[in-house]
């Protein structure tokens, strides 16, 4: 990996500007807002209890943005929903401002990478379903809130329309804000773009980092996409498989703010690689190996090889 890098005259991932430095300064001050602590997961299969999740802990700042990324099978979207209680965890404990968490509530959104729309509301039907099922407002007061998030998202003058008489990319805008309606601490999303084409998919990064930037809001967000962790993320927790295990928390040394043209800077590629060799070990060995190979291929052309 190292040779990698210096081959391609990238700095390391962990050498910050001082605008970074100042950046993860101010961040750290914020208060955790959600501890894990650690957290284990085990299923039970034909052979016996299979773990999936052994001993994760980790920290989220107020107002942090962290995406977490490994390898298929490593527990990612496992891990999301049991920080929504929507599965149950086999040992630990988790705190959501100091309080522990043990069912579903509204302190935390959820977007699933599938559109969870209901094919038979409007829009605005949609976003006001949560607010009128918590009793909290009445139907005046949820259309009023409805409205607003549809118009932070965009979409407010599809208000009136269904979900099939809209893209994918917008159906997803519309799960985004009726995840938000409810006012949660934390917004959970799990691969929420990976159903999406790759120009809707940089679009809904752009709207994601529009609505953080400016309403008070902690995201954790699963991808497998790493070129969309760095660009996203504030910091990348890295799940090792068999069982899934935190392998590594990086800080992403690209500035803020995000813009599309920063994908080809020194600090995003060398970020990018490093993930790429913290996810796929073996890549580098692969190329050491073939380049060997290529090697003594030439030399048995060259007739280098067994003539002595």
């Amino acid at each position: 990996m190292n040779s990698l890098v210096n081959n391609l005259a990238l700095p390391s991932y962990k050498e910050q500007s001082p605008e970074v430095k100042a950046w993860f300064d101010r961040l750290k001050q914020q208060p955790v807002v959600l501890e894990i602590n650690n957290v284990s997961k085990e299923f039970e299969s034909e052979s016996g209890p299979q773990q999936v999740l052994k001993d994760v802990s980790f920290k989220v700042h107020k107002r942090e943005f962290m995406s977490i990324i490994g390898p298929s099978g490593c527990g990612k979207s496992t891990l999301i929903r049991i920080l929504a209680c929507l599965e149950e965890m086999s040992d630990g404990m988790i705190l959501l401002d100091k309080f522990p968490v043990r069912e579903p509530g509204a302190d935390r959104g959820m977007v699933f990478q599938k559109y969870t729309l209901f094919p038979w509301l409007t829009v605005k039907k949609n976003v006001m379903f949560g607010l009128e099922a918590s009793g909290e407002m009445g139907k005046f007061e949820s259309e009023r809130m409805a409205l607003q998030w549809l118009d932070i998202v965009g979409l407010k003058k599809y208000a009136d329309h269904y979900p099939a008489q809209l893209s994918g990319g917008m159906q997803q805008r519309v799960a985004i804000a009726r995840a938000l309606a409810n006012k949660p601490k934390v917004l959970l999303m799990d691969e929420p773009f990976g159903a999406l084409d790759a120009q809707t998919r940089a679009k809904m990064q752009e709207y994601l980092l529009h609505i953080w930037e400016n309403i008070d809001i902690t995201i954790i967000f699963i991808t497998h996409d790493l070129e969309e962790a760095v660009y996203l993320s504030d910091r990348v927790l890295v799940l090792k498989a068999n069982p899934g295990e935190v392998q590594e928390i990086i800080e992403v040394p690209v500035p803020r703010p995000r813009s599309p043209e920063q994908f080809l800077s020194p600090e995003f590629l060398s970020t990018k690689i490093y993930l790429e060799q913290l996810i796929h070990p073996k890549l580098e060995e692969t190329r050491d190996e073939f380049k060997v190979l290529r090697m003594i291929a030439k030399d048995m052309q060259g007739g280098r090889v067994g003539n002595g």
